[in-house]
């Protein structure tokens, strides 16, 4: 009986530490794969909508991720036309020869001195070193980034490959590994485990559905917003704006923030300030605290102030990655709380 006592304390402990081991090999490649679950629950409806055609779960989740493949390389692919249409317009008119960047600070320094009162631009110093200063502290940081982006990219493509094969195949097998997973505990748990698992898949649908929705709402305010500004292609900027607003690592500021350059090196400086702050209110400030808690809070009976932190608190200790993990932990730990007052009540 010792003997035995003291075989399964060393099994226990040799699969932690190969638990650990795991873990720690793979520590990588956990966002990839908490990317996976959000895909898989963002691709559900359309994945099930397909499987009640088809009637095969191998095609229904292949079709779904074409599906999603073929929007995203349809919106590059319209964006780079775009973007060589107007390189190629700017050329024939001569403007990429006319531009001026000293001319172009003082016309900065002109707006800034018009928009700005005198007792705030006293603590400002020399207004003029303002754009090289600008120039000074940007450039080295744009040198590095993508420096790093690039040395980065064998990660990142190896990184969405693990996406895209877990993606699949939890759409393939994902439901019936739960249910065999839940088959080795005791019958006594299983009970309760299959409650918190209900409960888990409740919250991460409508957290990770409502983000879907969120987006999309973004990608509606930004091509109403840039037809009242007089952009070019609304339409088409605003469905790059709801495409990129579901990509945890670059979000909108990724497509305004160039547009905002853009027009301030054509000498259009309000019409970059007015886009700057549009995106920061209306496709940022907006969506992240107002839209998505409430849309939350309606459909999962979510307190605003966990779909705040859940969204919003882990990206100042992980980074823009906190939008996944995040949402993730808290509908983990909501979930058990949830399961352990339904059986406290019982």
């Amino acid at each position: 009986m010792e003997f035995s006592r003291r075989f399964d304390t060393a099994a226990a402990g040799v699969i932690i530490l190969a638990f650990g081991l795991t873990v720690y090999l793979t520590k990588d490649f956990l966002s990839p794969m908490l990317l996976s679950v959000v895909l898989v629950f963002l691709l559900a409806p359309f994945r099930s909508f397909i499987f009640r055609l088809t009637g095969k779960a191998h095609i229904s989740s292949f079709l779904s991720l074409l599906a999603v493949f073929i929007i995203i390389v349809s919106v590059f692919m319209l964006l780079t036309r775009t973007i060589l249409t107007e390189i190629s317009n700017l050329e024939r008119s001569g403007a990429l020869y006319n531009i001026q960047f000293y001319s172009l600070s003082g016309d900065i320094e002109k707006q800034v001195e018009v928009l700005v009162p005198s007792s705030i631009l006293q603590y400002l110093g020399d207004l003029g070193a303002i754009p090289s200063t600008i120039a000074v502290w940007l450039i080295p940081r744009a040198e590095s980034a993508l420096g790093e982006f690039a040395s980065n990219l064998p990660i990142l493509f190896a990184q969405s490959i693990v996406v895209i094969f877990f993606t699949y195949y939890i759409l393939v097998d994902g439901g019936s590994f739960v249910a065999q997973a839940v088959d080795l505990l005791p019958k006594n748990k299983r009970g309760l485990t299959n409650r918190f698992l209900e409960e888990l898949h409740d919250i991460y649908t409508t957290l990770f559905t409502v983000y879907f929705t969120t987006s999309m709402l973004s990608g509606v305010l930004a091509a109403v917003g840039f037809f009242l500004m007089g952009i070019p292609y609304p339409v088409l900027w605003g469905a790059i704006i709801a495409i990129f607003t579901l990509i945890p690592l670059l979000g909108p500021p990724v497509v305004f923030i160039p547009l905002a350059l853009y027009y301030l090196i054509n000498g259009e400086f309000l019409l970059s300030i007015v886009l700057l702050a549009f995106g920061t209110l209306a496709l940022m400030v907006i969506p992240e605290n107002v839209i998505r808690p409430h849309l939350a809070h309606q459909s999962a009976r979510i307190h605003p102030i966990v779909t705040v932190l859940a969204y919003t608190a882990p990206i100042f200790v992980v980074g823009i990655m906190g939008v996944i993990i995040g949402p993730t932990l808290y509908g983990f730990l909501l979930a058990v709380y949830r399961t352990a007052v339904y059986y406290r009540e019982i």
